[in-house]
């Protein structure tokens, strides 16, 4: 047989395959379809229909979303745009107009955008590592249960996630540079995944960077270059200019598409902050804002931005300050979904389908794609491998983006089909190594089975770790002096634990003849103390504190928080219990550890929950020189 025919017979066996993969990548996208219609029929059957579908609580975000939506649709909308417009400015406001404002109109559309993304994650991993891998994507986006949990719900998270995929499906053709409208697609997308949430600018530069380098390396012309990122960079600019304008108009002052950035990066960056907005395992609910967030918030509004105060506490303490970005990091990667508006553990309990689909759960998904960075890193080359790089570049921005602010599921929730590209890599890498190189199947096992068990370990257990074994000892180092907070005024409050949101709080027995101690690293002779107890039942509390009689009333379930005024010219309050009615606790965190707190006379595994305010006129002299302790140079009692 000639050459030319062998040629045209290994083409022709090529296009049929190619058809293959795109006829079965169909069937995975009409099942990942069904499947998030089944879900969303579950879901919206709770209660009889009376559920967060269909009316949620006023004091949530899909309630937000819902009304702006039907104000915009009404043409009654007025005011700024407070949070990323897209969504509920253009997005459900047309589908509203559409359909008479059906909720089964937007589930249905929503539905088709998941399984768009099971088709262009799909699309993308056979194009980066093979069919095999395009394949092992599409099931693993298909079947993930955070994506399957929030395609019925008025939130972002559905549209962002298809957003995510087909601007990186489109970025990863534009950087063909055979077609210019692949880089004008990918533009206009650009602009509107920054309208729907603003963390994708991060994602430019990298872009930008890539599609210069993927042009030089196929001789496309400097000329050519620069018209095709002129116009991504002038589409997705223009894309959200008439919300700006809008904004600019309505606030006064020059300002972005929303105004909503400050409280939310606040809510992730304060001294109190905790690396995820609320405990996995619980049902919907609302994040915790502590005082300082407050006190954030009274800044910016004064106009200092929450990034001039965020860039304050980095120079002032870049210990701690870098301390918290390293957990919100390291918790970005773990396997539980931590809730906001929606909750696995509460409306997803409702769901069958959700219960049973046990290897959708993030766990997995995201254990596949850390194995597949780690086994295709090594092997990478810049020039050779610029759409690989493209998919990783993705991924570890989004990563910065999300921990710039804080950790939630339904924030992580865009990235996963596109670490399900990841995840189909490194399931197309093992059959591939497998296939090729029968003499070197131990190394596979042992280099593909080692990613895979020290990523399973990362994101089942590697944040536990560091949250029960070290961060007590850590917060030692970087924040020997614990937590200080400038109030303003000349006020200020000191305190050594931590946040109850992803904090170690315990609940210790309070009876009558128990002794406390709580030291401070100042000396105020006038202060007052706040102290935190767990209220059971209602009561009375009688206490004597540094040798001061004090009654409290304790009238209502939950934390009680009372405050005295206190003298502690040693920097400790001693605390005697004289008498309690009702049930009340102590409560202690132990995830903070300074050993500045004693109980009945012996060091206490933990910290107190008490905060102690100096009063302003006697701040100057309070440490006895003039100054309060840096944390930069405290010594820590051992």
């Amino acid at each position: 047989m000639s050459r030319s025919g062998t040629t045209v017979r290994k083409s022709a066996a090529a296009c049929d395959k190619g058809r293959r993969f795109l006829r079965n990548l169909a069937w995975i996208s009409i099942a990942a379809l069904l499947l998030r219609l089944g879900v969303s029929a579950e879901l919206a059957a709770i209660n009889g229909g009376n559920n967060s579908v269909f009316s949620p609580s006023k004091l949530s975000d899909l309630a937000t979303y819902m009304q702006l939506a039907r104000d915009m649709a009404a043409f009654q909308y007025s005011g700024e745009f407070y949070y990323q417009p897209f969504y509920y400015a253009v997005f459900l406001p047309v589908l509203y107009l559409v359909s008479g404002a059906s909720i089964w109109f937007v589930i249905a559309v929503q539905s088709l955008l998941g399984a768009g993304c099971c088709w262009f994650a799909g699309l993308s991993a056979a194009r980066l590592f093979g069919r095999n891998a395009g394949y092992a994507a599409a099931v693993l986006t298909a079947i993930s249960t955070p994506l399957l949990l929030y395609t019925p719900f008025h939130q972002n998270e559905t549209l962002q996630s298809f957003n995510l995929t087909l601007l990186f499906y489109l970025v990863l053709r534009a950087m063909e540079w055979k077609q210019l409208r692949f880089w004008i697609t990918a533009g206009i997308m650009t602009g509107i995944a920054i309208l729907t949430r603003g963390n994708i600018w991060i994602l430019i530069p990298g872009i930008v960077l890539l599609g210069v380098l993927a042009g030089r390396r196929r001789a496309v012309s400097g000329r050519r270059i620069a018209a095709g990122l002129g116009v991504f960079a002038g589409l997705l600019i223009a894309v959200q200019l008439p919300f700006a304008i809008h904004n600019t108009r309505v606030t006064g002052r020059l300002s972005g598409p929303s105004t909503a950035a400050d409280a939310v990066l606040g809510l992730g960056n304060s001294q109190e902050a905790p690396p995820g907005g609320r405990e996995p395992g619980l049902p919907a609910g609302p994040m915790e804002y502590p005082e300082a967030w407050h006190r954030m918030m009274e800044l910016s509004r004064s106009g200092v931005s929450v990034a001039e105060q965020m860039f304050d506490w980095m120079c002032r303490e870049p210990a701690a300050f870098f301390e918290l970005q390293f957990r919100k990091l390291l918790l970005f990667w773990d396997y539980r979904e931590i809730p906001n508006n929606v909750s696995l553990y509460g409306e997803g309990e409702a769901s069958r389908i959700l219960q049973v689909l046990v290897f959708g759960r993030s766990g997995l998904l995201l254990a596949l794609a850390l194995a597949g960075i780690v086994v295709l890193l090594p092997r990478l080359r810049l020039r050779d491998s610029l759409p690989v790089w493209l998919l990783f570049y993705f991924i570890a921005a989004y990563w910065g983006a999300t921990a710039l602010f804080y950790i939630l599921s339904r924030f992580r929730a865009p990235i996963l089909p596109l670490a399900a590209v990841a995840g189909g890599a490194f399931a197309g890498w093992m059959i591939r190594r497998w296939k090729s190189a029968p003499q070197a199947r131990k190394q596979t096992l042992l280099l593909g089975g080692g990613a895979l068990v020290a990523a399973f370990w990362l994101t089942t257990s590697g944040y536990e770790f560091y949250r029960q074994q070290c961060e007590a000892a850590v917060m030692r180092l970087v924040r020997p002096a614990g937590t200080r907070l400038d109030l303003g005024g000349g006020k200020s409050a000191w305190f050594d634990y931590g946040p109850l949101t992803f904090g170690g709080w315990q609940e210790l027995p309070l009876e009558p003849g128990m002794m406390l101690e709580k030291r401070f690293p100042l000396s105020p002779a006038r202060a007052e103390l706040e102290w935190t107890l767990l209220t059971v039942t209602p009561g009375r509390l009688a206490v004597k504190i540094n040798g001061e009689d004090q009654l409290f009333d304790l009238d209502r379930p939950g934390f009680s928080k009372v405050r005295m005024p206190v003298s502690c010219t040693d920097g400790t309050v001693r605390v005697d219990l004289l008498a309690v009615s009702g049930e009340q606790r102590l409560i202690c965190d132990a995830q903070r550890n300074y050993h500045r707190s004693r109980w009945n006379g012996r060091p206490l595994d933990g910290e107190w929950i008490m905060r102690l305010y100096p009063l302003p006129e006697e701040e100057a002299g309070g440490d006895g020189e003039g100054s309060f302790p840096e944390n930069r140079t405290l010594p820590v009692e051992k």
